[in-house]
């Protein structure tokens, strides 16, 4: 008989995260169920020591619900370090799998205490809760390679594939209704992948981001004034080339920014 699998650990999360690498994990090695897994996640950022800036969210589409068998909203942490800002250049390392899909973001305007979430998401006025708003690029990276095949607590334990989250700048009025406008991937200057949230997602971006404050409470999660919630792909997540040709993101048919990023270690080696 073969010994039960160890569990995956915090250490071994973040020496694969440092290392960029992925493996296989098995059904053996993982979190019982979702708490579970949102525990280790929180352990590893904890022991990570890095200050937590966005934060991503899952089963806003029919595609997440249906691949993660979920319909409630999962999150995962994405350090400060791991977002970039239109204005700060060149934009960080992506990640070692370069996907993306286009998103739109939150930007919290008040701390809130787990024990004030679900209150606050359900009686405060939106406009009190969040200050800007901004057409955003989300790239989820895991260091789980069987991903989704592993399923939901696979996810989670490595903070819901965070890889890197690429912001335009802050727009004023959340509750402009423009946020429903499309929004494009651009490569080499020609759309790759759009969508409108109408459209794409299950719920608007604003009812995304109060459903993730209420979730984000229930698991014990305070959140930060400052944090961006980006609050689920609109566009189908699409590769993304690091041979030079140019990224960009546009909203509305603006352009909102064109990435400059910094090569992969594997080109800095050739």
């Amino acid at each position: 008989m073969s010994e039960r699998a160890a569990r995956v650990t915090p250490e071994e999360l973040l020496a694969l995260r440092a290392g960029r690498a992925r493996r296989v994990v098995s059904p053996g090695e993982l979190p019982g169920d979702a708490a579970a897994a949102y525990a280790l996640a929180g352990e590893t950022v904890e022991r990570a020591g890095k200050p937590v800036g966005a934060w991503k969210l899952g089963a806003t589409t029919a595609g997440t619900r249906a691949t993660f068998q979920t319909e409630t909203i999962y999150f995962g942490a994405l350090y400060a370090e791991e977002i970039w800002t239109l204005g700060t250049s060149p934009a960080l390392m992506p990640p070692p799998v370069f996907r993306a899909e286009a998103e739109i973001a939150f930007r919290l305007a008040v701390d809130i205490a787990p024990g004030d979430a679900a209150r606050l998401a359900e009686s405060a006025a939106p406009e009190t809760l969040f200050d800007a708003w901004t057409p955003a690029l989300e790239a989820p990276y895991s260091c789980i390679i069987n991903i989704p095949e592993a399923g939901l607590t696979a996810l989670l334990t490595d903070r819901c594939a965070a890889g890197a989250l690429f912001l335009g700048p802050p727009r004023a009025n959340v509750l402009d209704p423009a946020i429903a406008s499309e929004i494009a991937i651009l490569i080499g200057g020609t759309k790759a992948a759009a969508a409108a949230a109408p459209a794409a997602l299950l719920m608007s971006p604003m009812e995304a981001a109060l459903g993730f404050v209420v979730e984000a409470g229930r698991h014990g999660v305070a959140l930060s004034r400052g944090q961006w919630i980006s609050t689920g792909g609109i566009t189908p997540c699409i590769d993304l080339p690091t041979d030079g040709r140019a990224i960009g993101l546009a909203f509305a048919g603006e352009p909102v920014f064109t990435l400059d990023l910094l090569p992969s270690p594997e080109a800095v080696q050739a």
